[in-house]
């Protein structure tokens, strides 16, 4: 078997960090685990080649940020959410956002890429914790808190797009194929 092409992030601790959502900009700089959302317990799992995953992201995002992005969903809990979605008279993204605590502040929740994973990759994975909005705007300091009845596993796959990087090729292009990305409005 394959060994996952990012099993080099698994050996840098910045990246489980990232995936309990805390804030590594400030833990480097300042020293301080200043956090929210994120993975309660992140557990190191193997993805399955051939199996579609899922994100939701904001249209008003680059490329990158929609498919590079660190945060996905297997088949199994993308579908859990449609689901409730579609059993509670909600929206995909009005659900996603309840059942991933996810602040306005953070994203549009209006686009959904779905991506079919062509090489191994490894990732973390577990259940969603609290996430605070910001303390203006529309969040107005509202804690989100995923839904306690429906678990969603969350996944964050380290090292799809790594930010200045030199010009080359990012692992996101490169371990998915057949990406599809649609609005959800």
């Amino acid at each position: 078997m394959e060994d996952p092409v990012n099993d080099y992030c698994f050996s840098q601790p910045h990246w489980r960090v990232i995936a309990r959502g805390f804030d590594t900009e400030k833990w480097f700089n300042e020293g301080s685990a200043i956090g929210t959302g994120g993975i309660l317990r992140p557990k190191p799992v193997k993805l399955r080649t051939g199996n579609f995953y899922y994100r939701f992201a904001s249209s008003n995002s680059s490329r990158e940020a929609q498919q590079g992005g660190g945060w996905w969903l297997d088949f199994e809990n993308f579908n859990k959410i449609d689901q409730f979605a579609k059993s509670h008279r909600y929206t995909i993204r009005d659900a996603a956002r309840l059942m991933l605590a996810l602040p306005y502040d953070w994203t549009r929740v209006d686009t959904l890429v779905k991506s079919l994973l062509a090489k191994p990759l490894k990732a973390y994975a577990g259940e969603g914790k609290p996430a605070q909005g910001s303390s203006s705007g529309y969040d107005n300091g509202t804690a989100w808190v995923p839904t306690q009845h429906i678990k969603i596993c969350q996944l964050y796959i380290p090292g799809l797009f790594i930010k200045g990087a030199k010009p080359r090729e990012q692992l996101y292009e490169t371990v998915f194929s057949q990406a599809t990305v649609k609005s959800i409005l």
